[in-house]
């Protein structure tokens, strides 16, 4: 979870260039002031609901007065118990309270859902089970058929006998695996196998392989599916890798949305040295795994001469008893026929329905669209001013990266921006509805047209742009695209709202990414604050990095 966190704030690229950039430059330009910048905060990412987590925040709050913070963002959901010992330690030192609320849903039925549609289910023995009517084949997935050390079948393969090898001696299944290593020796460090996919339009699938390594340096090969022109992914999780491992197997699952033919790909774009073995590769269509029951996740069941039949009456509730949207694959869950069912033995089905999606190894996005979701976040924004009514509350509308793809978000007949911009609208008025007193605060990178309100965006169906009409000056950014030192905050300001920098990310220890960051933007209206952002639980650096920040 942390690895992922660093790659989705763009921790490796930024951090590297921001202090780059700043050593070319010479010394780190002066601080600014605690008068210049009013919001001073520290950020902390923690399970808030475990006792013992609020009282280690609790401990930080002596050092945190001490180098200058007045504010600590938190998660909302303490436990109420604390509620007292919180609030009265932060009147102590000083420190407002911000509540982070909205980061998610408590009914996983609630994810965002990609539409299924027309699977082929055959009724038998009381069940009605996946049968893919159009089943797709990788040509020589266990890596057997090959002359020297090349692999037929395959359409790309990268440095063959340098890069690349057939192995008669490790393998997990047959006589042969494919082995890789020393990606280095490529001149872009690329090393990698690939052939065209033939898919089934709106069809949920599962890749599985059996993958080895030894001194892999860095660890992070991947199985890619994109399209046939290869100019865009439309497979999204990823599965992680030790430096050295045995033989593991990685599931991994998507969707072809509108696609018919693409490329499936696998080895490392970035490797440099150690080994890594291939072997027992396998795609395949899946049927209800992770199905969505929600109102806007519509499920339905057709006989291929259009008779559409009834859940509770031709066939049981449709669920997934295994329901887990942050994990990728499992058996597939058949539908179960009534005793009085119409549906005959042998008769073919079609079936649609929608599944979650993940990105990266465990990412997941909740709807924008239902009740129900507000109905949880006003649980949320209720709990934590009736706990600790805290100075501000901090929106999660971050890296939401599928979206507008289930059935209530289409009807909408809205472009993904502007259902955000429409989201985002009624997060902050449920705010003031409740605390009309209390700032309102928000990541900025899916409002940002030089970050994620863009084209193009994972699984996001249409475009991001625009969605920062759906701001208003009352509700602050917290802007937390240090790579750009400041590039993207004239947008915003001319946007007249006010920012806080979020910076640290984990590896600004000496604080002058953070003060080039605000040297770059002190001419700016609007710029009131900084926040020491770790997603690491590093705070070694609290105090050198507050007075680069805002001075002792």
């Amino acid at each position: 979870m942390i690895l992922h966190r660093l790659l989705r704030h763009g921790l490796c690229t930024w951090a590297a260039g921001a202090l780059l950039w700043v050593g070319a430059l010479g010394a780190a330009p002066e601080p600014a002031t605690a008068t210049a910048l009013p919001k001073r905060w520290l950020f902390v990412w923690r399970d808030m609901s475990d006792a013992q987590e609020v009282d280690r925040m609790i401990a930080r709050f002596p050092g945190a007065r001490a180098a200058g913070y007045n504010g600590v963002a938190f998660s909302y959901n303490i436990p109420a118990a604390k509620a007292a010992a919180l609030t009265e330690a932060a009147q102590a030192h000083q420190l407002d309270l911000i509540a982070i609320v909205m980061g998610g849903v408590r009914d996983r039925n609630y994810m965002e859902g990609v539409l299924v549609q027309d699977a082929l289910f055959v009724a038998r023995k009381g069940q009605a089970t996946l049968k893919p009517d159009n089943p797709t084949q990788v040509l020589n997935s266990g890596f057997e058929k090959t002359k020297d050390n090349h692999f037929e079948g395959w359409t790309l393969q990268d440095d063959e006998g340098l890069t690349t090898f057939a192995d008669h001696e490790v393998v997990h299944g047959g006589k042969t695996s494919l082995r890789m290593e020393s990606v280095g020796k490529n001149q872009y460090r690329h090393c990698r196998l690939a052939q065209p996919l033939k898919l089934a339009p709106h069809r949920q699938y599962h890749i599985s392989c059996w993958v080895r390594s030894e001194n892999l340096a860095p660890a992070d090969p991947e199985i890619k599916v994109l399209t046939a022109d290869s100019e865009r992914v439309i497979s999204f999780q990823t599965f992680s890798t030790r430096a050295t491992q045995d033989w593991t197997r990685c599931d991994l699952t998507f969707n072809s949305l509108d696609h018919q033919e693409a490329m499936l790909y696998l080895g490392s774009w970035g490797g440099k040295e150690g080994k890594i073995w291939w072997d027992d590769l396998s795609v395949e269509e899946i049927g209800l795994v992770n199905v969505l029951r929600r109102p806007g996740c519509p499920v339905k069941v057709r006989g291929e001469d259009g008779t559409m039949y009834e859940e509770g009456r031709d066939f049981a509730p449709i669920v997934d008893p295994q329901l887990h949207p942050w994990r990728g694959y499992h058996e597939d869950p058949p539908i179960q026929l009534t005793a009085n069912t119409r549906i005959h033995k042998g008769e073919k089905l079609r079936v649609s329905f929608y599944h979650s999606l993940i990105v990266y190894e465990d990412r997941v996005t909740h709807c924008l669209s239902e009740p129900r979701i507000f109905a949880d976040w006003h649980t949320e924004v209720q709990q934590a001013d009736s706990l600790f009514h805290p100075a501000a509350f901090f929106m999660s509308h971050d890296e939401l990266r599928v979206v507008n793809q289930c059935a209530l978000c289409q009807s909408k007949g809205l472009t993904p921006g502007q259902l955000l911009a429409w989201n985002v609208q009624q997060s902050a008025q449920l705010i003031r509805e409740i605390r009309p007193d209390a700032e309102i605060w928000v990541w900025s990178d899916m409002f940002d047209p030089q970050h994620n309100a863009v084209d193009q965006y994972y699984a996001v169906n249409g475009s991001l742009r625009g969605s920062w009409e759906g701001l208003d000056p009352g509700i602050g950014i917290v802007n937390w695209h240090g790579g750009l030192m400041g590039k993207n905050c004239p947008f915003f300001a001319d946007l007249g709202m006010k920012q806080i920098l979020s910076g640290y990310y984990d590896a600004d220890e000496d604080g002058s990414a953070i003060a080039q960051w605000l040297a770059n933007t002190q001419s700016l209206p609007g710029i009131v604050g900084a926040m020491y952002t770790t997603w690491e639980d590093r705070y070694g650096a609290m105090e050198v990095w507050a007075k680069k920040a805002w001075g002792p």
